[in-house]
């Protein structure tokens, strides 16, 4: 209980911890306050400024979808004016144009097929200008017929007047149309034809849903409560995304109010924050790239500020969470910095010393008290570190004795060796013992009278580039136990070879001393190293059969003398499937590891060779019974394998021989396996070449080739190079050409003719093949002819 009141009065005198707490408190306090502040101020902008870079991405997005589409129809809309019917039907005369039937009855049959492939169009029409006539996909009108009761719009329209010019698809207004009974909001869209008239003969019209439109931007504004809406030149709106809640009618209905404030900007694209009937919006605006519709994302910033109001009550919470938690720690992280001080005060009290008051300063203040008392108890022991020193190599030898007895443990190991200023670097051990031949450890072997483990040790130095350190301890008077501490495996293998002949050298040349030196191997944790000289000793054990004076590695000890070789049935499996399948360069990495293996052994004899060869061999003649073939028909009635292979003399002519051997067989295989494609293929060739008008499936040409359709599938591409269908299709598009350039055929002739189940699949496979549609191809090919 006294230590305390000692504490406190050291405290009192001035306390710097005091200030350090005050200090780290009043830090912590203005950092949060900091944070605190410019989250809660900038939360909001930061926000819309986010949300407003996020919705123009959504509003470019719609643009281009819309963009996209526009572009679609204007392409559909020009191949439509390029119909050879259309064209035709423009330029009778006013006489002439109801003796024709047929011709009009292609027109809509066209019409028809253009709006069913586009499932956007709803209407599709021609209004001719030299004769009253409307065609449409359905049948041919009057034109006051069909303007006055098939087709009509909740405003007039003026479409009975002619174009005085020619124009491309262009937006005409958007209508409530009905036709044939049904209502429906649309936009118009017209192009006049043809192009290659100074004035247009007529006026194609394409009648797209509003939705339509709405579906393709609604996908975009989803992320955020965005409403999006079209703008036509006028200040009209075209179409807009649909009603999904109350906050969507509230912006619809003031559309007005902010399209007079875009249209005010005189700008094709912007941002503008404006507040209309007591509520803020976010609106941006960007015009289309290909019309001149203007599109307006709006989003209520009440939505924007309602989360940034979220944030700032989090920032609120967490900031007063922080500061009372940075309080309660900052407190217990001084007091327990100060308590050491006060344990300090107390032991010196308790033993009745205390450090000299000569250099101790009024003002001192526990920091300096702390560094007073660490010089104090570094000058008090500087006696035992000496003490300490003298006894260092005594202590170091007591701890190499324990390593290699196996009474030191890979947990303190480390801290030992550091304590005697060892140094354990690298992670593996092996052990080499030196027994003297002829001579004791206790001889004088020179007039220096040097330390014969000094010598030892430090021959390791004189090799270059090594990662290996050694220490070494006497065993007796006869032997030297030397403890390699290694960076296995990085270390080359001679790198060993090298440190042994450097000490075997130098005493036999310096002092005519010999050592019988044996060799354990090299283990990873310390419990081994007892392994490692155990096995260095029996390795000297050897020295009966290998002589005094030799290197002996413990892998010598015991060797079996038997001839064997290792040839696994999974490394003969590899071997063999690397042959079927011609793999040449698999192959050789197999026969390389194979003979790696079994050569890189010390005992390696030429009976392991001609074993191994000859189990090679019997692995050939497997693979030649698999493939159900004989060594007479790849090699020749003259050949015997096992002969030809036991004539080679050289190791390298057997290896060369072996290859040889296997890549005739690789050849043979692979020669007959392309006979056989070529004939499967001319089989396919011939029976598509007959049918391929027919209804033709893999099943149907199995059956007649005699071929599973299960394999045919299989190898059908790997023989002809293509799949099935585009197989047929190929050749189908061939005929198609020949018949378009030859005949006056139509295209629904033609189509049945060649096998497609109806004109519509004909024309959308020969467009895929070759780019345009058969009517075209026979234009193109009509023209050239008639240059």
């Amino acid at each position: 209980m006294k230590l305390v009141p000692q504490g406190l009065k050291v405290f009192k005198q001035k306390s710097i911890f005091v200030k350090m707490l005050l200090l780290f408190n009043l830090f912590i306090l203005i950092a949060i306050l900091a944070f605190g502040y410019v989250s809660y101020t900038q939360s909001s902008s930061l926000l819309v400024e986010e949300v407003v870079k996020s919705n123009y991405k959504y509003v470019e997005q719609a643009r281009d979808n819309i963009d996209e589409t526009l572009i679609s129809l204007d392409n559909l809309s020009y191949q439509v004016s390029l119909q050879s019917q259309i064209r035709r039907a423009l330029y009778l005369s006013e006489t002439t144009w109801d003796q024709d039937q047929l011709l009009f009855l292609d027109i809509i049959k066209y019409l028809k097929s253009v709006k069913l492939s586009n499932t956007l169009i709803s209407d599709i029409w021609i209004q001719f200008y030299r004769y009253p006539i409307v065609i449409n996909q359905e049948s041919k009108y009057n034109l006051n017929y069909y303007y006055d009761d098939i087709y009509t719009t909740d405003q007039p329209t003026g479409w009975e007047r002619p174009s005085p010019t020619h124009h491309g698809l262009t937006p005409i207004g958007k209508f409530q149309a009905t036709t044939y009974g049904v209502s429906s909001s649309v936009i118009t869209f017209e192009r006049t034809v043809p192009l290659s008239e100074i004035k247009p003969m007529g006026g194609l019209y394409l009648n797209i849903k509003t939705d339509d439109f709405a579906n393709r931007v609604q996908g975009a504004s989803d992320p955020y409560p965005a409403f999006i809406y079209a703008l036509d030149i006028n200040g009209g709106v075209v179409f807009n995304s649909k009603i999904r809640s109350e906050q969507d009618g509230l912006i619809s209905s003031v559309k007005g109010a902010i399209t007079e404030k875009v249209r005010g900007t005189g700008a094709r694209e912007g941002y503008l924050e404006q507040t209309i009937a007591g509520h803020s919006y976010q609106i941006l605006f960007t015009s289309s790239k290909v019309n001149d519709w203007t599109y307006i994302s709006v989003v209520p910033t009440a939505f924007i500020t309602e989360k940034a109001n979220a944030i700032r009550q989090f920032t609120f919470v967490t900031a007063i969470i922080c500061l009372i938690g940075g309080l309660i720690m900052s407190y217990f992280l001084i007091n327990r910095i100060y308590s050491p001080i006060s344990k300090i005060i107390g032991y010196i009290n308790v033993l009745g010393r205390t450090p000299s008051n000569q250099n101790r300063s009024a003002k001192e203040d526990e920091l300096g008290f702390i560094d007073r008392i660490i010089n104090y108890v570094y000058y008090e022991n500087e006696s035992l570190r000496g003490s300490f020193e003298k006894n260092l190599p005594a202590l170091r030898q007591k701890f190499l004795y324990d390593l290699i007895e196996g009474r030191v443990s890979s947990a303190n190991v480390q801290e030992l060796a550091k304590e005697i200023q060892l140094d354990f670097s690298y992670g593996s051990f092996q052990v080499i013992v030196f027994e003297t031949v002829d001579f004791s450890l206790e001889d004088k072997i020179s007039l220096r009278n040097r330390d014969i483990l000094e010598i030892v040790d430090g021959m390791i130095a004189e090799l270059e580039d090594v990662h290996i350190s050694v220490r070494s301890i006497r065993k007796r008077n006869d032997k030297i136990i030397s403890l390699l501490n290694l960076d296995h495996p990085n270390p080359k293998p001679e790198v060993i070879h090298d440190f042994i002949s450097k000490v075997m050298s130098y005493f036999e040349r310096e002092h005519s001393r010999t050592f019988t030196v044996g060799i354990g191997n090299i283990y990873s944790s310390v419990e081994e190293v007892p392994f490692s000289y155990v096995e260095a000793l029996s390795a000297l054990q050897y020295k009966i059969v290998k002589g005094e004076g030799s290197v002996i590695f413990v892998d010598e000890v015991g060797k079996m003398t038997e001839s064997s070789f290792s040839y696994s049935i999974e490394a003969e499996k590899h071997i063999i499937n690397c042959v079927k399948t011609g793999n040449r360069l698999a192959l050789q990495q197999h026969l390389h590891k194979l003979w790696g293996e079994n050569l890189q052994q010390g005992d390696v004899t030429p009976e392991i060779i001609t074993y191994l060869s000859q189990a090679l061999v019997g692995t050939a003649i497997r693979t030649i019974y698999e493939v159900q073939s004989t060594t007479a028909e790849i090699f020749s009635d003259a050949i015997d394998l096992y002969k030809e292979v036991n004539q080679q003399i050289h190791l390298e002519d057997k290896k060369e021989f072996i290859e040889r051997m296997f890549q005739s067989i690789s050849d043979w295989i692979h020669n007959k396996k392309q006979g056989q494609d070529n004939t499967l293929f001319n089989q396919i060739k011939d029976y598509v070449e007959n049918n391929y008008h027919l209804d033709l499936s893999l099943t149907i040409l199995g059956e007649n080739i005699g071929l599973s359709p299960s394999y045919l599938s299989s190898i059908f591409k790997e023989v002809t190079g293509m799949n099935f269908v585009d197989y047929i299709n190929t050749r189908r598009v061939e005929q198609a050409k020949i018949r378009l350039q030859q005949t006056q055929d139509t295209v629904v002739d033609i189509s049945e003719q060649l096998g497609f189940t109806n004109s519509n699949t004909f024309i959308r496979v020969f467009k895929r093949y070759e780019g345009i549609t058969p009517g075209q191809f026979r234009q193109l090919h009509a023209k050239e002819n008639a240059k």
